[in-house]
């Protein structure tokens, strides 16, 4: 667990340069942990939020691993994590990306099946809405936003 820990510490490292620059320039010290400890999650920001979702709570070695529905956002002004609304399902390897004003969650893998759904989470009301399909199951997948002409 120690060495999860510690490679969750530098991709939120990496994360941070890219995303939160200007916060950076003034922290001192790595972001808190996690509140549920979890691997395979994915990330994403939205209102100066970074937001940690799905993922499962061991390795995937681990036979005893659970897939999470957990989502969880980090306020960098407070150095703290929240538990938000959780995803309609538990799963890994899911794309996150914002859209607009809202999280998209695509895909995933549910322990058996990649899966072809999607969801957007909407931070005002902190509710998650099941969105149209994909035609085929992705796991693992970077979700981007490509603006329109």
């Amino acid at each position: 667990m120690l060495n999860i820990k510690r490679n969750i510490k530098q991709l939120f490292k990496k994360y941070f340069k890219h995303h939160f620059l200007e916060l950076l320039k003034n922290m001192r010290c790595l972001p808190a942990h996690l509140l549920k400890l979890n691997t395979v999650f994915s990330m994403a920001t939205c209102d100066g939020f970074l937001y940690a979702v799905g993922g499962h709570d061991a390795p995937a070695s681990n036979h005893c691993s659970r897939l999470l529905d957990y989502v969880e956002r980090y306020d960098p002004k407070t150095d703290t994590w929240t538990m938000v609304a959780p995803l309609s399902m538990p799963r890994d390897a899911v794309g996150v990306c914002l859209l607009g004003d809202r999280l998209y969650a695509v895909g995933g893998y549910d322990g058996q099946t990649y899966l072809n759904t999607m969801e957007s989470y909407d931070p005002q009301t902190n509710e998650w809405t099941q969105m149209a399909s994909l035609n085929i199951g992705r796991a693992g997948a970077c979700v981007v936003v490509i603006k329109q002409p």
